[in-house]
This record gives structure tokens, C-alpha cells and sequence, in this order.
């Protein structure tokens, strides 16, 4: 199994459960999107997020074992044995949610989750190189072994689908120093807890990502249009059925409708996830055609810096590799910096065009340092190639920092504005602006109005580095160029 390292924007518990729940399904082969027909079983589908730490881009570990605890005792319920270990990325979500896999367990209700994790690694942004870069840091674990309550008690009836949430807290399991660095020393603080229904959905899965294998639009359940099989990037091999609907909108280059999306293509899938286990997406980004083969792969992560011409185009810029779909790990390691050129010709584009509300171009001016962005493009030769970019996406991101200044406060108390400094280093202290609107969610807090300097807030939306200052329309808010801008989707006050 591969070791994905993706950065903290996609906070790790999430892969943690998945990796729990992979065990319950053909000792870790593909698990199927739909429940058991066995009717003293139910599903589980899993979820996660993460409550992120500055700067550090992965933690990753192996779960040698884990077991469902029923209440009351009975049997555990085996979800991963010590001869089929998972090794998964704690870090990969931070305050986004995904799923990655769904399992069959029998109906009752259980109270604990017992786990050992083992062969921890941690890499964290060195800003003391030029450019910045990722650096090992070592590892020890306060204790591997441990006993994690589910509060409340988790219910799976039989015939239907059921939510949960493995909560990964890095920015309390991960010690520093006076300094805020990390010191290596980490003590698992982790919270379980099963899900609310929304009607039918269980949940929402906003971070889904992959290779598209195979389409169809034959033989679909009722109210279903299509459907395409994902082999998502997680290290484990999980390949899924996503289903479309009338409401679900296709993004990308040339891709506006079902009929467009073709196999062997990476796509990023904002889905939700009903009682039926169907995953249905509601948004599909279509990015470009993959084949390692002829070294044709996504390269995502993070930009550490930008190198400009006269009129403030980017003219190159390199990218700390987070992830790679497929896999090219001979030729590019992970943790590594990727050399990208950009040109005339190479095209741009936003993930997830619903979140950008003030209609920001993404281009050679906005592209900036700390952004996400995935790089398709042509690898040159030798042993650490560049690359000359055809296509780059922005991608949704997350920044944490402190609130400084209320900008706009609408009659709403939701819709305006605020800036923040974030705690990443790649921002050099450096104030952003972030823009909130009617539909932001607010969570640990309750408005605009009650943002205070002390608590520490993770922000997610697009994230814009802007060289002309403008004023939102929509939120009355304004900002001074050069700066970054963020369009919030969520807005999450971290409890101290």
C-alpha cells in the first residue's frame, strides 16, 4: 500500500476510518456502495476530519489492528487484523469530509472502538531552504495502543446506512515547543461520534478524488441519470460507484455534461452520501486524461514560491508534491519540490465554481504562494525533472490563523467580511482577507460579530492571491493588493 502525503488540507481522520471500515469488506478489497442484503446487517459509511496544527503537511501511520466494541460486551467485531495492516495519512482533512470506504457490520449498537497504530512519520514546511521545503520529523507515540469511546453509542439498524465520524485531533495529539514547532512527541486525541441524518443524507464527502475507470447509463437505479466507477487516491485501492443526477454539475475543460466525462480522466467530486449508501455527487471537476505510462500524472500540492516577470505574470513556480494520480513516485517523491514552467499556453482553472462568488480569474497574476493547486503538464528528463504545465486548478483550501479586523457585518451577521493572520509560514505574517456570505458555515461560533482575536480559526474556501485591491459587492468587504483573498465556505472558531 502506498503512502499518500497529502497536505493538512486534508486532515487524516477521515482515512483513518476508512481504513477501519476497509477490513469489514473482503479483507480490504473494494467494498461495495450499497448495504448488505443479509437483514440482521446494516452499513457503515465513514467519515472524518481533522482539527489541523500549522505547517505540518502529513502525519502518516499503520493501524496493525482494529475492532468494533458492542455495548454492553459481546464479541469485537474485526475491522482490520494484524495481517492485513493499513497504512493511512492522518493529516489529509482539515475541517473538509470525505469517505472512502463502506462496510457491512450486524445491526446492534456498539460503544467503543479498540486500535493500535504503529511506524509513525511526520513531515512538516522548512522555511529556513529557498525555496521552502518538507522535512522528516521523528516520531514518537505516547501510546500505540488505545480505546476510543463512541459518544453516543452507535446505532446500525438493519437494511440501511449509517454515518460516522472519526474526529483526528492533530492540533492536540501533536506537541511543540515554545516556539510552536512541533516537537515529534505525539499524544492520539481522537473522538468518535455517529452522524446526524439531513433527511436522507448521511453525510457529505467534499474531498473525493481520483481516477475515473468506467461510465455508464444503463441499468441505474430510479432518479439516477449516469454513473462512473473512481479509484480514489487514498493509498488503499478503493474504487467506488458515484452516481449522477439531474442536479449534479460537471466541470472542466470541455466537460459540461455526463456524456463528456470519459475513463482514465482525474476528477475531484464534491458528493453526498444517502441511507441507501449511494454516493451521489454534486459536483464533478474534469481535469485531464492520466497514464503513467507516458509519465501523465496530477500533481498536487502546494505552491512554496513563484517566480514573476515585469507585469507580475508568473513565469514558474515550484510545488511541494503532496499527492501524485497515478502514481509516480520513482520519478517525483513525495515530500518533494516539483520545478513548474508556465506559458501562453497553459490553461487555468477553479475547482468548485459555486465557491467562487466574487467570479475571481484564476491566471498567471493569481496564481500565488500557499495556494493548492493540481499541475498537469510534460515532465522533462534526468532524475528530478520540471515539468512544463498544460493545465493548473485551483483547489479548495484550508488556512488557520487569528481574527484581526471586522471588515463588513451584513444585517444577517453572516454575509461581510474580516482579516486574519494566518499562522502558516508561507504567509510571512502576512494578513489575508476573507469574504463570508449568506450560505459561509459558522461553527464554534455563532456570527461576524463574535469573532475575538484569541481563539484560533481554520477557514476553507478558495483562496486568491490578488495584485489589484477591490471591494466585494456581494459582502461590502474590501481588500489592499498585493494580498490573498479567501471566499470562505466555512468558518471554524477552534475551541483553545
Amino acid at each position: 500500500m502506498s503512502k499518500k502525503v497529502i497536505a493538512l488540507l486534508a486532515g487524516g481522520v477521515l482515512v483513518v476510518v476508512a481504513a477501519l471500515m476497509i477490513g469489514c469488506g473482503s479483507n480490504g478489497a473494494s467494498s461495495s456502495t450499497t448495504p448488505s442484503s443479509n437483514l440482521s446487517s446494516g452499513s457503515i459509511v465513514t467519515f472524518g476530519t481533522d482539527a489541523p496544527i500549522c505547517d505540518v503537511e502529513s502525519f502518516i501511520a499503520t493501524i496493525t489492528s482494529a475492532s468494533l466494541i458492542p455495548q454492553g460486551g459481546g464479541t469485537p467485531v474485526t475491522l482490520i487484523s494484524s495481517t492485513s495492516p493499513a497504512t493511512v495519512d492522518f493529516a489529509r482533512l482539515e475541517d473538509f469530509t470525505n469517505v472512502l470506504s463502506t462496510a457491512s457490520v450486524n445491526s446492534g449498537t456498539y460503544s467503543q472502538i479498540q486500535m493500535t497504530i504503529a511506524n509513525p512519520e511526520m513531515y512538516a514546511i522548512n522555511t529556513s531552504t529557498s525555496p521552502p521545503s518538507a522535512v522528516s520529523v521523528p516520531v514518537t507515540l505516547t501510546a500505540s495502543t488505545f480505546t476510543i469511546n463512541i459518544s453516543p453509542a452507535l446505532v446500525v439498524s438493519a437494511s440501511t446506512t449509517t454515518g460516522i465520524t472519526m474526529d483526528f485531533n492533530l492540533r492536540k495529539s501533536a506537541q511543540v515547543d515554545a516556539n510552536g514547532q512541533v516537537t515529534g512527541t505525539v499524544d492520539p486525541v481522537i473522538t468518535i461520534t455517529p452522524n446526524t441524518l439531513s433527511g436522507t443524507t448521511v453525510g457529505e464527502a467534499d474531498s473525493l478524488y481520483g481516477v475515473v475507470g468506467s461510465t455508464s447509463t444503463s441499468n441505474l437505479p430510479s432518479g439516477f441519470t449516469g454513473s462512473f466507477t473512481l479509484t480514489v487516491a487514498d493509498g488503499t485501492g478503493q474504487t467506488y460507484t458515484i452516481y449522477a443526477d439531474s442536479n449534479t454539475t460537471f466541470e472542466g475543460d470541455g466537460v459540461t455534461t455526463f456524456s463528456d466525462l470519459t475513463a482514465n480522466t482525474f476528477v475531484e467530486v464534491d458528493a453526498i452520501i444517502n441511507t441507501s449508501g449511494q454516493i451521489i455527487a454534486q459536483t464533478v471537476d474534469s481535469e485531464e486524461q492520466t497514464s503513467p505510462s507516458s509519465q501523465k500524472s496530477a500533481f498536487l500540492g502546494k505552491v512554496l514560491a513563484v517566480t514573476r516577470d515585469g507585469s507580475g505574470n508568473a513565469t514558474s513556480f515550484t510545488l511541494l508534491v503532496d499527492d501524485e494520480v497515478p502514481s509516480m513516485n520513482g520519478t517525483i517523491p513525495m515530500h518533494s519540490s516539483l520545478n513548474v514552467t508556465v506559458s501562453s499556453s497553459t490553461k487555468y482553472f477553479v475547482n468548485w465554481q459555486h465557491w467562487n462568488r466574487e467570479g475571481f480569474t484564476f491566471s498567471p497574476q493569481t496564481l500565488g504562494v500557499a495556494e493548492k493547486v493540481a499541475v498537469f503538464g510534460v515532465l522533462g528528463s534526468g532524475t528530478s525533472p520540471s515539468m512544463s504545465a498544460n493545465r493548473i486548478f485551483l483547489r479548495p483550501r484550508n488556512v488557520m490563523g487569528n481574527f484581526n479586523t471586522l471588515l463588513a457585518d451584513q444585517s444577517d451577521g453572516i454575509t461581510g467580511g474580516f482579516t486574519m493572520t494566518p499562522c502558516g509560514a508561507l504567509f510571512q505574517a502576512n494578513p489575508i482577507t476573507v469574504l463570508t456570505y449568506p450560505d459561509t458555515n459558522f461553527n464554534g461560533v455563532s456570527g461576524l460579530i463574535n469573532l475575538t482575536a484569541a481563539p484560533t480559526l481554520n477557514v476553507r474556501g478558495d483562496l486568491f492571491y490578488l495584485q489589484t485591491s477591490g471591494t466585494s459587492t456581494t459582502t461590502g468587504a474590501s481588500w489592499t493588493a498585493p494580498t490573498w483573498v479567501m471566499q470562505a465556505r466555512g468558518v471554524h472558531q477552534l475551541p483553545n
